[in-house]
């Protein structure tokens, strides 16, 4: 198990879970909008979201990919926020369902989560058991 075989679940699948909390509360909502650059996740979000409020207090999120026949994977780790327009373009270019949501990408609603994996498990059976992905 490696890399690739976590990002071609992820793209097999579109759409993941991504969690997030301020120390009290939880948030999981699906995140359409997300690429790998390099050794890091990315994904689109608004300004005003819950998880720009709880990534701003505890900068800690997992991502969730799974398949409808249970075969998913875990990505967990630190988070930065970034509202360069060079980091916004990048990922506007790189994502095309982005366009539906965004129309200008230089929107300062607009903000690109950048995720440094710490940690990534895949379940690839069902047996209930993970195995750990080795980070590049």
């Amino acid at each position: 198990m490696n890399l690739e075989d976590v990002k071609a679940l992820m793209r097999k699948t579109g759409w993941g879970i991504l969690a997030t909390t301020d120390g009290e509360t939880v948030g999981a909502r699906p995140i359409g909008g997300w690429a790998w650059m390099e050794t890091e996740l990315w994904c689109a979000t608004s300004s005003a979201s819950e998880k720009i409020a709880h990534l701003k207090k505890v900068p800690q999120a997992e991502y969730c990919f799974a398949s409808t026949e249970g075969r998913h994977v875990r990505i967990s780790g630190p988070c930065a926020l970034s509202t360069t327009i060079a980091d916004k373009l990048r990922l506007y270019e790189a994502v095309p369902l982005l366009k539906k949501y965004i129309p200008d990408p230089a929107s300062p609603d607009y903000i690109v989560i950048r995720m440094t994996p710490e940690r990534i498990r895949m379940m690839e059976t069902l047996d209930m058991k993970y195995q750990a992905v080795e980070l590049p």
